[in-house]
């Protein structure tokens, strides 16, 4: 964890680490769903290395993965990457695997959907680059 904390410059004190255990984190991993378990304190990233898949070595998963989060709203957002990006590999791989996310996750109809993220100062909350609708509007 602290190898990522310094390469990438990701202070995970404990306002970050609160702010993690109120979301729910997901991937997309070859294919499949991937739901954390709740209330973890720590990053996509430090998941991903104590599931095997990532080292602070060799983390180009990171860039490729479709990943996000459930925030305690009710909302997912999504993303790929370090720097929280958007692509269109992204958007299709999500929009594929939507119906399995609103099961998995539990989304309820109202739930907004939004895509990347402005990093900003880690005490805000970012905004998003893209909003696509609610569960219901993109899935009937």
């Amino acid at each position: 964890m602290v190898d990522f904390q310094r390469k990438y410059e990701i202070k995970e004190g404990k306002k970050t680490k609160d702010f993690h255990r109120k979301r729910r984190m997901f991937c997309i991993k070859d294919g499949k769903v991937i739901v954390a378990k709740p209330n973890l304190p720590y990053s996509h990233a430090v998941w991903f290395e104590k599931e095997g898949w990532i080292t602070a070595e060799d983390d180009l998963l990171m860039d490729e993965m479709t990943r996000g989060v459930l925030t305690p709203e009710g909302d997912v957002y999504f993303y790929a990457g370090y720097n929280f990006e958007l692509n269109k590999k992204t958007e299709r791989e999500f929009f594929k695997h939507l119906p399995e996310l609103e099961k998995k996750l539990k989304l309820k109809n109202q739930a907004k959907i939004y895509g990347g993220l402005i990093e900003d100062d880690y005490t805000k909350k970012w905004s998003p680059k893209k909003y696509y609708g609610s569960v219901e509007e993109l899935l009937s």
